[in-house]
C-alpha cells in the first residue's frame, strides 16, 4: 500500500527530526547541552507548576529513580530546584529555577512556531482532519505503550 509505506516513512523520518531539531534549538536558546529527555522533563515541570517527584515521573512514564537521576542532572544546570515538603519530609518537590523556567518558555514557544506553520496553511475543514487523525495516532501509541498490541 504506497500510502501507507508513505505516511510511516513521513512519521519515522519527522519524529527524528523533531528531536534533533528540539535539542538544538534548546543549545542555542541556553548556551549549553539539554536532552530530549531534560527538555520533556522541564516541559511537565513547567506544566504542572512546583509538583511532586513522584507525579512528574508517573506523568513522563519513569520510574522515580530515573527521574531523580535526570533531575540531579537538571539541578547541576541550575535548571531545576528540589525542596522537601514541610508536612510530609519523605515528599520531594520539584520547580524551575528561573533559568529553567526560561527554557521552558522557549521550548513552548519551539512548538508554537512548528505548530502554527501547518496550521496557517490550512482550511478549518483540513485542521479538523489532520486533528482526528492525530488523535488516532496518539491513540494507537497509548495503547502500544498500554502492551495492547495482540500481533506482536
Amino acid at each position: 500500500m504506497p500510502g501507507a509505506e508513505l505516511i510511516n516513512s513521513f512519521l519515522v523520518d519527522v519524529f527524528g527530526r523533531v528531536e534533533k531539531i528540539e535539542e538544538r534549538a534548546m543549545a542555542a536558546g541556553l548556551g549549553n547541552s539539554v536532552s530530549i529527555t531534560e527538555i520533556h522533563i522541564i516541559e511537565k515541570i513547567g506544566d504542572m507548576g512546583p509538583v511532586r517527584m513522584s507525579e512528574v515521573a508517573r506523568s513522563i512514564g519513569v520510574t522515580l529513580a530515573t527521574l531523580t537521576v535526570a533531575c540531579d542532572k537538571l539541578e547541576t544546570k541550575g535548571l531545576i530546584c528540589r525542596s522537601r515538603s514541610q508536612n510530609d519530609r519523605r515528599v520531594v518537590h520539584v520547580s524551575l529555577t528561573d533559568k529553567g523556567a526560561a527554557a521552558y518558555a522557549y521550548h513552548k514557544a519551539f512548538h508554537e512556531r512548528m505548530v502554527a506553520s501547518v496550521l496557517e496553511t490550512l482550511s478549518p475543514e483540513q485542521t479538523a482532519v489532520l486533528a482526528q487523525s492525530l488523535a488516532k495516532l496518539q491513540d494507537f501509541f497509548l495503547s502500544e505503550e498500554a502492551g495492547g498490541n495482540p500481533h506482536a
